[in-house]
């Protein structure tokens, strides 16, 4: 295939999670011994799908919406955590920390990737082409690694509610730890990165590794530790505690009433469909990309694939947008940062709130929300009313009966001995 499609020029910027590879122009007559690594000067021609003028405009579109609502949704949501000494918990100081990856991510892979892969040349100097690439990654291991924090210490505080709880400062430490480890995990991205022409001149952002084993090695490995770990982790944390909270609506003994039962069984269960959802978009956002940059690290044939560069374009497009909905998911969701919203934007009253939500539920009266709310007969998000949070285990202690209790809708944990009641903020 003459002048075939080198689509690690491209990749090498816009995947994030992988190493990319550097192809033959010619795979017909391909030289098995041919060093990869040294092969710079294929010139990739338009995308049977991408260089039509309606779908780039359409991606183009796509783009500009993710940047905007990424960058306007994560930024609000570290304003709130920052300016507000009260909003300084462990799992606040998680979901803001998530929310400056997601900011990283917005700037440096939302508007350079589909720039770079339209013009078919990397116009942004030799700086760029070796600061982007790293930035990319460094954000996403960021993301990844957050994601799997708030999975776990929600998990040490629901399963372990007696068990002692991580300390903000700790939380600040191991916040650092994530930026280091990213950072140190990520280094192959600025070191191997460099400015090369193709044939026709044009210059191209491509990566020099010194053999290609090390090529497939680091995909591998930035593709297990960004997408399989993480995916694994926080999978096996929301499952333990959905089963831990069904396990407690359904056996909770000294129930008043049957309705009472029914309540708390329902709380439970949007919950868990709150739990689940995290894994199921965590998951829907990142395997088609990790699915596409590991075929194309070692199947190399792919990479000429007349539909792979659109294939490539919409599994980008879905992993970023994780940047838009992550604030709702972690935020939005937790009645502390709606109040601190409404305090920043105006319009966000708790009359509109609560109209808003009245009418979700009078179109949809038997199926809440996909979110931690109160049952539809209860008051809902926005309105000022406190929800009964999540029995989540009696146990004894010193001789007395305590029962530990998970709110959603405040992320805190109430603990109630002999009639005495403390809360806990996760």
């Amino acid at each position: 295939m003459a002048n075939g499609l080198n689509i690690d020029h491209y990749i090498a910027l816009a995947s994030l999670v992988r190493a990319g590879s550097n192809i033959s122009n010619n795979f017909g007559n391909m030289d098995p011994s041919v060093n990869f690594t040294s092969v710079r000067e294929s010139v990739p021609p338009p995308d049977v799908i991408t260089s039509i003028p309606a779908v780039k405009a359409f991606f183009y579109c796509l783009y500009i919406t993710i940047f905007v609502t990424g960058i306007c949704g994560n930024v609000l949501v570290c304003y709130v955590v920052f300016r507000n000494k009260a909003m300084h918990t462990v799992t606040n100081i998680f979901i803001a920390n998530l929310a400056l990856s997601d900011i990283l991510l917005c700037t440096f892979a939302v508007p350079f990737t589909p720039l770079y892969l339209f013009m078919h040349e990397w116009v942004f100097g030799d700086l760029l082409c070796h600061l982007v690439p790293y930035a990319q990654g460094v954000s996403v291991y960021i993301s990844a690694f957050t994601l799997m924090s708030i999975a776990i210490d929600r998990f040490f505080v629901i399963i372990h509610p007696f068990k002692p709880r991580l300390q903000v400062k700790y939380s600040l430490l191991i916040v650092v730890i994530i930026w280091v480890a990213a950072g140190f995990l990520t280094l192959p991205y600025g070191i191997f990165m460099d400015l090369v022409p193709a044939r026709d001149g044009r210059p191209y952002c491509d990566e020099g590794w010194p053999h290609d084993s090390f090529r497939k090695a680091f995909g591998f490995t930035t593709s297990v530790m960004q997408f399989v770990i993480p995916f694994v982790i926080i999978t096996f944390c929301y499952v333990r505690v959905c089963c831990k909270l069904r396990d407690r609506a359904r056996s909770k003994p000294g129930s008043n009433s049957q309705r009472k039962m029914e309540m708390e069984w329902e709380r439970t269960r949007r919950l868990n469909r709150m739990l689940i959802s995290m894994v199921l978009i965590f998951g829907f956002s990142w395997l088609p990309l990790n699915v596409h940059n590991l075929v194309v690290d070692f199947y190399i044939p792919a990479s000429a694939w007349a539909y792979l560069n659109g294939f490539f374009f919409l599994s980008h497009a879905v992993a970023m947008s994780s940047t838009c909905y992550n604030p709702f998911l972690y935020a939005w969701l937790n009645e502390n940062f709606r109040k601190e919203f409404k305090t920043v934007i105006p319009f966000l009253n708790e009359s509109r709130m609560c109209q808003f939500f009245d009418s979700s539920r009078a179109q949809n009266p038997e199926e809440g929300p996909t979110t931690a709310a109160a049952p539809p007969d209860e008051p809902q998000p926005g309105c000022s009313h406190e929800k009964d949070p999540v029995s989540v285990a009696p146990a004894p202690q010193n001789g007395k009966v305590m029962s530990v209790k998970y709110s959603p809708e405040t992320d805190t944990v109430r603990m109630q001995v002999n009639g005495e009641e403390t809360m806990t903020a996760v």
